[in-house]
C-alpha cells in the first residue's frame, strides 16, 4: 500500500529554534542528548537525531555557538571591568569622606587629641589617589581597541624607560661548570 500523504518541510524558524535549543541545551556533541530538548513543530513534530546532526553540520552550529560563546565571554568581562571601576569609585569616594572628617576633627580638636584623625587624612588621602587613577583607567581602557590599547601601553613602557623604572638587561647564559664565587665569612 502506497502512502498518499503530504511531506512538509521543516520551516527555517523551525530549524533556528532547534540550533537555539542546542546552544541551550550547553552545545551536546551527542544529538540524542539535545533531541528531548528539541521542541516539536507547528504540526507536532521532531527531527530525528541524525537530521539534527545534519542541520547541525550543514548548518554550521558549532561556530554560530563559538561566537555567541565569544560574545557572553566578553560580556562577563565587561561587567567585571564596570563592576571594578564602580568599587574603585567607591573607594575613592569613602577615602574623600575619610579625609574630610579626619580634618574636620583636626579643625575642632586640634593636632594634640588625636593621631588618628591625622592617619586618617592621610590614609584617606593615598587611598583616594589610588582608588581614582586606577578606575579612571580601567574605564578608559576599557573602551579602547586594540589599535589604541597597544598604543598606550607603548607610552606607558616608553614612560617607564624614561625614567629609569625599566631596565634593560640581556641573559649571558651560564658555561658549564661556571659556578657563582662564594666568600667564607671567617676567612677575610
Amino acid at each position: 500500500m502506497k502512502s498518499t500523504g503530504v511531506v512538509t518541510e521543516y520551516t527555517e524558524e523551525y530549524k533556528e529554534k532547534c540550533k537555539q535549543a542546542w546552544y541551550a541545551a550547553g552545545r551536546p556533541t551527542n544529538s540524542n542528548l539535545w533531541y528531548n530538548a528539541t521542541p516539536e513543530d507547528d504540526l507536532g513534530r521532531k527531527p530525528t537525531a541524525p537530521v539534527l546532526r545534519r542541520w547541525r553540520n550543514d548548518r554550521m552550529w558549532d561556530f554560530w555557538g563559538d561566537e555567541m560563546d565569544s560574545r557572553a565571554i566578553a560580556i562577563v568581562e565587561d561587567s567585571l571591568i564596570t563592576k571594578k571601576a564602580e568599587m574603585l569609585q567607591r573607594q575613592a569616594d569613602m577615602a574623600w569622606e575619610l579625609q574630610t572628617n579626619g580634618m574636620q576633627y583636626l579643625k575642632e580638636k586640634g593636632f594634640d587629641t588625636s593621631a588618628s584623625a591625622v592617619s586618617a587624612v592621610i590614609r584617606g588621602a593615598e587611598l583616594e589617589r589610588t582608588s581614582r587613577g586606577i578606575g579612571e583607567m580601567i574605564v578608559k581602557m576599557a573602551s579602547m581597541g586594540d589599535s589604541e590599547l597597544k598604543d598606550e601601553i607603548i607610552k606607558m613602557i616608553n614612560r617607564g624607560s624614561e625614567n629609569d623604572q625599566i631596565v634593560d638587561v640581556e641573559e649571558v647564559p651560564e658555561k658549564k661548570g661556571d659556578t657563582p664565587e662564594t666568600v667564607d665569612a671567617d676567612t677575610e
